[in-house]
Parts: C-alpha cells; structure tokens; sequence
C-alpha cells in the first residue's frame, strides 16, 4: 500500500489489485468489485462443468443413437415406472455401480453453481429435482433406442448418485471453490484456440466416447496388442507429431511447468488407459513409440525458443506425408467432388465424425501454430488452405484417394475460429485487466 501526495492536501492512498481481490468486503460491509468478479469467474466455472456433464450423460446414454418408431402399450410414462429389472446377477451390481458413479459430478456442480446465488436447500432441491428430470427423460428416450433398455432402477440409482454428489459437494465445497477459482481453472474452461484444439484431440481420442465394461473386450484388446508386435513408421510419426502438437498447446494453456509435470507420466497412461476402455478403440506399438518419442524429445525441447516453429513445420509435414499416400502415382483420374463435406456424409456417421475430429485437429494445429510462430491470422489460414488444395490436386491421381474441395474449406473455417476465439480471449483479457487494475481509495 503506498501513500501519495493530492494537489488540494490531504492523501490519496492507493491499493494494488492484489489487494482488493484479497479483500471480499470492505469496511462498510458492501461487497467488493474484484469479490464480485471473483464469483462471477467461479459461477460461471461451475455452469460450464455441469453442462459439459450433462452433455456427455445424455450422448453416452443414447449412444449409439440407433431410433425407431414403436408402438407402446401405455404412456412412456407409465412403461417407466413398471420397468423394474426381473432377476439379480453380476451385471446389475455393475450397472448400479455406474448409474450411481455417472451422476456424482451432476450432485457436486449442481450443487455447487446453483449455492453462489441461492440458498443450500434451495439448491439441493433444484439440483436433485434436475437430475431425477434428466435420468426420466434419458430413460424414457430409451424406449425407443433398439440398443437400450428403460428401466426405472436406474432412475433410482441415478438420482442417488446425485445425492451422493451433494453431500460430497457441500462437504468439500470450499476446496472446491478455491480450485475453480484458480487462473490455471479458468484457462482450461474458457474458450481459446489452444483450448479448443486440446478438446478436439481429446474427443478424437476418446471417440465414440463410450466405454464398454466388459472383461472380454478388455483381454481381447490386450491380446492384440502383444500379437500384432509391428510399429508402422508412418504411423509412428503421426503419434509422434500429435503429442508434440498437444504438448505446445498445454504450455500455452497451463505453461511449461504444470506441462512438464502432466506430460510424461499422467496424461499419457490416462489417455492410452482409456482407449482400453472404449469401444472400438484399440493401442498399438506405434502410437505406443510415436507417444513416447514425443515425450522424450519435449523435454529437450520445451526450453528451446524455436520449439513453436518447429512443432508447426513438423505438423505441416505431417500434412503432406498423410495427404500423399500411397505415394503411388496412377494414369486412371479420379473424380473431384465440390461438395463440401461430401465424404463425411456419405460415411458411417462414427467412422464420419472420428476423420472429422482427426482433421479438425491437424488443420486447426497447423493454423495455430504458424500464428504463434509470428504469422499473421490470414497468412497462416492461406498458407494451409493452398496447401491442401495442392494435395487434393494430386490426390486425383493418387489410386483409393478421394479428392474434394473440404479439406482447405475446413481449413479457413476453422481458421476464422481461431480468429473469434482470439478476439473473445483478447476483449476477456482486457476486462480483467480493467477490473484488477490499481485502485485509488481517498481517505480523509
């Protein structure tokens, strides 16, 4: 706190922001501005988890969104409250293992968001009320999903699990509170390029983002694994380049400390850990090797000045060493579709959607990271957009390639994200700065 000295007499005392946000209320009992934006940030941290829960019970409940039209016998209403399960064995002690686990975080982020601005009973109230509304309607969408079943005992289970979510939200909500109040919190919740490309590379990884408890599965992926004992170095390269890609971006997010630590170890057993458990999803020696080079050689290279420089001309190479296979040149052309977005929707919509995340993510990345090697937004956006034209180009010659026009579209969409993610970063930027600036108090 330092004192200076008012042209008209007296002193004009001065407080740093540290200061202010450190003090929730002042001397007359009112609540602070930098209180107020402290709660805001933590609120608003809160809302966005309980929605990102929500969404990923809803997809994972109606996974694989199979529907059919179907005669009920009563209301669904009605069809809910009567289905109850007919005998007692391993896997109902398994589904009511997950039904009660899944609906934890619904317990805890309800609570917890719904408490900054109303009353404890209040909140549980809305939030059990939420939950029991939420697993009712899943369960009655169900009825008419030929993979799922209804059944009112996970409705029960559900909402218990909510309640158990409460209990332990209101018990550790302090701790809670502090943690999502945290910067390194808030930066991984708000939007940003760096955000947003580091939650594509999740969901292409985690895609379909539907786990399958099953000891079977789990053996048979374990199985091919140490049968099928080859490392493609193409693919091997692939790995490689896309955990350097991710290890800038969490840099950029957390910074090069918090990176280092999560890197090596965590995140990478995390991730290969839940390929396990996926459907669909298997890890192979190449991405297994591809993962761990990446690992390796960010150690040494986390501290380079031009290590943006080259992860982004290694993702760029990545580009035209994939886009150029089979490396084979054929006499016999093949058709150039201007239909944007053609071969997703003609594809299996998983198989669509998993090609979709993937190039999302080398696109968005390469843009990135020509930005923040010191390229300007619409360089960066037209550089890569004309190279994958040039790629598509050739792919008319290239045997089993399909050649279109929505490879550099993507590119220039996802380009002009980034762009109004950068914008939205910047404005948030500058209004923090506005609210934690240095406070005048006059003091008589």
């Amino acid at each position: 706190m330092t004192r200076s000295k008012r042209p008209g007499g007296g002193h004009k005392q001065t407080r740093s922001a540290e200061e202010f946000a450190a003090a929730y209320y002042d001397v007359t009992g009112n609540r602070t501005t930098a209180a107020g934006s402290h709660a805001e940030r933590v609120r608003s941290n809160l809302y966005r988890i309980l929605i990102i829960v929500i969404v990923l019970i809803v997809y994972g409940s109606l996974y694989p969104w199979d529907f059919h039209s179907t005669q009920l016998a009563a209301s669904p209403l009605w069809v809910l409250i009567h289905s109850w399960p007919d005998h007692i064995d391993r896997f109902l002690f398994r589904d009511i293992a997950v039904n009660v686990v899944i609906y934890i975080p619904v317990g805890v982020f309800g609570l917890l968001a719904l408490r900054q601005k109303f009353h404890t009973p209040f909140a549980v109230t809305v939030t059990v009320l939420l939950a029991l509304a939420l697993s009712s309607s899943i369960e009655t969408a169900q009825l008419f999903d030929d993979a799922r079943e209804c059944n009112a005992f996970d409705v029960l289970c559900n909402v218990s699990g909510t309640v158990l979510g409460v209990a332990l939200g209101y018990v550790h909500q302090q701790w809670l509170k502090r943690f999502f109040a945290r910067t390194e919190s808030a930066k991984v919740l708000y939007p940003s390029g760096a955000v947003l490309l580091f939650y594509t590379w999740l969901a292409y990884q985690g895609f379909p983002l539907f786990t399958v408890l099953s000891r079977t599965r789990l053996d048979d992926k374990f199985r091919y694994l140490f049968v099928a004992v080859s490392i493609s170095p193409l693919e091997t390269f692939s790995y490689f380049v896309e955990w350097l890609v991710v290890a800038q971006l969490l840099e950029n997010v957390l910074g090069a400390n918090r990176t280092r630590r999560l890197l090596p170890p965590p995140l990478l057993l995390l991730v290969l850990a839940a390929k396990l458990l996926v459907a669909g999803r298997i890890v192979t020696w190449s991405e297994l090797a591809g993962a761990v080079l990446a690992c390796i050689c960010w150690y040494f290279l986390s501290g380079d000045r031009r290590r943006t420089a080259v992860v982004g001309g290694l993702i760029v190479s990545l580009l035209i060493v994939r886009g150029l296979v089979p490396y084979h040149w054929s006499r016999i052309a093949n058709p150039f579709s201007w239909v944007p977005f053609g071969g997703f929707l003609r594809a299996e919509w998983d198989f669509g959607l998993l090609t979709l995340l993937q190039k999302c993510f080398w696109y968005g990345s390469a843009v990135w990271l020509l930005r923040a090697a010191g390229w300007r937004l619409i360089h960066a956006a037209v550089a890569v957009a004309v190279l994958l034209g040039a790629i598509e180009v050739i792919q008319i010659h290239l045997p089993g390639r399909v050649a279109e026009i929505t490879d550099p579209l993507l590119a220039l969409i996802l380009a002009m994200t980034l762009g109004l993610l950068d914008r939205f970063e910047s404005e948030r930027s500058n209004l923090s700065s506005t609210k934690v600036r240095t406070c005048d108090v006059e003091l008589p």
